[in-house]
């Protein structure tokens, strides 16, 4: 007795279609991803630069507007640049890394508070720009 199948035989690159769309969707989520690490809700023009910062976990996020009347932003909650380091103490448990994105507009006496009322928390600084076109 001969048995015969009853399956018809598929070409090969169909077989390859579900491995090129997840490879494909990885792709577009890496990507994405990548986008979104360390910016806020908050629009300013970042100044350009050519250096990259440091992979870190978690930051805090002190963000200046500019404009007539600047306003410094922590963690998306609007501070006054004095309220600072006593927030910056609270909330230094959690992780004692902030990342500062001044509008390059603003005086720079504010950025320079911000960064010392950072610095007298005991937090260590970084800068926020944006990489060159």
């Amino acid at each position: 007795m001969k048995l015969q199948s009853t399956l018809t035989l598929r070409p090969d690159f169909l077989y390859l279609a579900p491995l090129l769309n997840i490879v494909l969707l990885l792709l577009i989520f890496f990507l994405l991803n990548s986008n979104f690490v360390v910016r806020s809700g908050i629009r300013v023009e970042l100044p350009v630069s050519a250096s990259s910062l440091k992979p870190v976990e978690r930051w805090h996020i002190i963000t200046i507007t500019g404009g007539e009347s600047p306003a410094v932003y922590l963690n998306e909650k609007q501070i006054f640049t004095g309220d600072l380091a006593p927030a910056l103490e609270a909330i230094k448990s959690e992780t004692r890394y902030v990342l500062v994105n001044a509008d390059q507009s603003v005086a720079q006496g504010i950025v320079q508070r911000v960064q010392n009322a950072v610095l007298a928390a005991g937090c260590e600084l970084a800068m926020g720009t944006q990489v060159q076109p």
